[in-house]
């Protein structure tokens, strides 16, 4: 992935649009060496959502985390495996105007 999805919840606009209590759970795994997959590579055949061997990091967190951390994504130790596996590489990362800049932003458009 070299983009976020068109509805990516890390989109400031069109994106899936989370509970505030989401969103700090998001965020917080995510500050806490976490991961946060795509959802449309997660499994919701079941009652609880189900991460498969099929399953690929979310591109918008990815971004999110190079826009609000010192250190990008490469603050997140599961982020900088994807980077040495090649999920994503170094050169798709940047600073986004379409992603979120921080939780604060993020929280202002939660429902």
């Amino acid at each position: 992935m070299k983009q976020p999805c068109g509805d990516c919840p890390f989109r400031v606009e069109n994106g899936i649009k989370l509970s505030p209590k989401r969103v700090k759970e998001i965020v917080s795994t995510l500050m806490h060496d976490g991961s946060f997959h795509c959802h449309k590579t997660v499994d919701y055949s079941e009652e609880q959502p189900r991460v498969t061997s099929k399953s690929q990091l979310c591109f918008g967190s990815a971004l999110f985390l190079e826009n609000s951390v010192r250190g990008g994504c490469r603050s997140n130790v599961l982020y900088r495996i994807a980077l040495k596996l090649h999920d994503f590489e170094i050169a798709d990362l940047r600073k986004d105007p379409d992603v979120f800049q921080s939780l604060e932003d993020m929280l202002n458009l939660a429902y």
